[in-house]
C-alpha cells in the first residue's frame, strides 16, 4: 500500500510542478539569456593561483555597460540563471601588470591617525590606495589594484537575469 501511495504522490507532485513550470530543465531552458542591457546578479569566487587570496561575493551589473572586465562580459554573454562558468584570466586580461610608478610618498599627516600598513584609504581626490609603508612623518601609498600583476581564477554563477523590455 505504501508503495502505491508514494507513486501516486510522486505523479501528483510532478504534475503540479509541470503545470506551474517548475521543472529544473524548464526553469533553465526558459530563463532569459544574458544579452546587451541585461541586469545580472551573479555570485563570484576569486582566487589567485599559488597565493592564499580568496574572495567570494555577490555582484550586480548591466551587460554592455563596461561594469565588468571586457573578457568577463564576453564570457557571460548568453548564460542563463543557474549556469556556472570557470574563467582563468591572465595578468593582461585581469587587472593589468603591476606598475611601480603608481606608488606615491605622502605626508603622514594626510592619513587618519590610526592608519596602518595594509589599510586601503581614499586620498583627497577620492582615489583608493593601499598604505604600503609608514614612517614617523611619511607614508607610501600604492595606487595599483590589489590584484594587479597577478593571474586570477574565477568561478561565476548566474543568480538572476532581467532583460530589458
Amino acid at each position: 500500500m505504501r508503495g502505491a501511495y508514494r507513486k501516486k504522490a510522486a505523479v501528483a507532485l510532478v504534475t503540479v510542478m509541470t503545470f506551474l513550470g517548475l521543472s529544473a530543465h524548464n526553469a533553465l531552458a526558459e530563463s532569459p539569456q544574458i544579452v546587451e542591457g541585461s541586469n545580472v546578479t551573479l555570485l563570484y569566487y576569486i582566487t589567485v593561483p599559488g597565493e592564499q587570496f580568496e574572495m567570494r561575493a555577490i555582484g550586480q551589473f548591466v551587460q554592455g555597460q563596461h561594469q565588468l572586465l571586457p573578457v568577463l562580459e564576453r564570457q557571460v554573454k548568453g548564460m542563463r540563471t543557474g549556469e556556472e562558468k570557470t574563467v582563468d584570466l591572465s595578468v593582461e586580461e585581469g587587472f593589468g601588470p603591476y606598475d611601480a610608478t603608481k606608488k606615491k610618498a605622502v605626508s603622514k599627516s594626510n592619513l587618519p591617525q590610526n592608519a596602518k600598513e595594509g589599510d586601503v584609504l581614499q586620498d583627497l581626490d577620492g582615489q583608493p590606495a593601499i598604505v604600503t609603508h609608514l614612517s614617523d612623518d611619511s607614508a607610501v601609498m600604492d595606487y595599483n589594484h590589489p590584484l594587479a600583476g597577478k593571474p586570477v581564477h574565477l568561478m561565476l554563477r548566474i543568480m538572476r537575469v532581467e532583460n530589458p523590455l
